[in-house]
């Protein structure tokens, strides 16, 4: 029997996650979908991909939450993917008032995600729960640092990609660096190649996707060319990470990876902004699945494995239209 239409409300639709997301589902032949994308700036390239857009304020304007639940009922949206890190912390905290709307998200709790998104929390419990982590030097350990200590990697306490993270390679940088008052996180520099998981938790925080890829090359902190990896190594510390942080929905897990080592980085409770589309192609195709359970329907096994050795590159594209006043 067909199933029926279902309406998508995508946000942060200029964002590399919410294009690959409205792409993904869009591939998908299983459940038929009326994407409607959003987002402030009228040139987000995300827009021109769905199926219709809308404009919205900012995350955090008081009219944001109710201009998401009018969009829902002009469109007869029923679901609501957000996509934005500090988008999605707002709309978890809505949740709630956004169902009683009709529209269906599948986020992890407000507190899960604000946790997830302190890495200095995150540090914290990466230790406590036996995950091999880098160093993390307090402040007042840098005027002991020694040559030998350097280089050393700093990246602000929260955020998201690689805005305002450094390889640092003096003593001097670093002092100059903490002295600009941002709260920062000093790590030690681990020479490895650098694997993210794309990971889908189903509502008792299991993980039933978990889809490893090695990020050959990066740009802005997004993956630009990558290639899938067996699941077999990362499957005990993933599981564990999620049921521990009662993750939910989608979201991706970083490890560095030497020889014979994992080490936690960590955890962004969102979709991956540059490799997701690799994972969908590989097999797992992680928005579908969100849409799948939010809709009670059946997910096979087969759906959440990926085969490993697929490789991807990226390239530009460009979306022309006309201008309209």
């Amino acid at each position: 029997m067909p199933h029926e239409k279902i309406n998508i409300i995508v946000t942060s639709a200029g964002t590399a996650s919410a294009i690959s997301v409205i792409k993904a589902l869009k591939s998908q032949t299983e459940i038929p979908v009326h994407i409607i994308a959003v987002d402030l700036d009228p040139m987000a390239a995300g827009l021109f991909l769905a199926d219709e857009y809308k404009l919205v304020p900012a995350a955090n304007d008081p009219s944001y939450i109710q201009t998401l639940i009018d969009i829902g009922i002009q469109t007869g949206a029923s679901v609501l993917i957000p996509i934005y890190s500090k988008e999605i912390s707002i709309i978890a905290r809505h949740e709630q008032q956004l169902k009683q709307a009709g529209l269906l998200t599948f986020l992890p709790t407000p507190e899960t995600i604000d946790r997830c998104n302190n890495k200095k929390v995150m540090y914290a419990f990466a230790k406590e729960a036996g995950l091999n982590v880098p160093r993390v030097y307090e402040q007042y350990e840098i005027t002991a640092l020694s040559e030998t200590d350097f280089p050393v990697f700093v990246k602000p306490n929260s955020g998201s990609s690689s805005a305002g993270a450094e390889k640092v390679l003096s003593k001097e940088r670093l002092i100059e660096l903490v002295n600009t008052g941002r709260e920062l996180v000093i790590q030690q520099f681990i020479d490895a190649e650098e694997v993210t998981v794309d990971v889908f938790c189903n509502a008792k925080s299991e993980a039933i996707v978990i889809a490893p890829r090695l990020r050959l090359a990066t740009k802005s902190g997004q993956s630009v060319k990558g290639r899938t990896l067996s699941a077999q190594l990362f499957e005990k510390d993933v599981k564990n990470i999620c049921s521990q942080l009662h993750l939910i929905g989608a979201c991706n897990i970083q490890f560095f990876m030497t020889a014979d080592t994992l080490y936690f980085i960590e955890v962004n409770p969102r979709f991956a902004a540059g490799g997701l589309m690799l994972t969908v192609g590989a097999g797992a195709n992680i928005p579908l699945l969100l849409l799948k359970t939010l809709q009670s329907m059946d997910i096979a096994d087969n759906e959440c494995q990926t085969k490993p050795d697929f490789m991807m590159t990226r390239y530009w594209e460009e979306i022309i239209f006309e201008y309209k006043k």
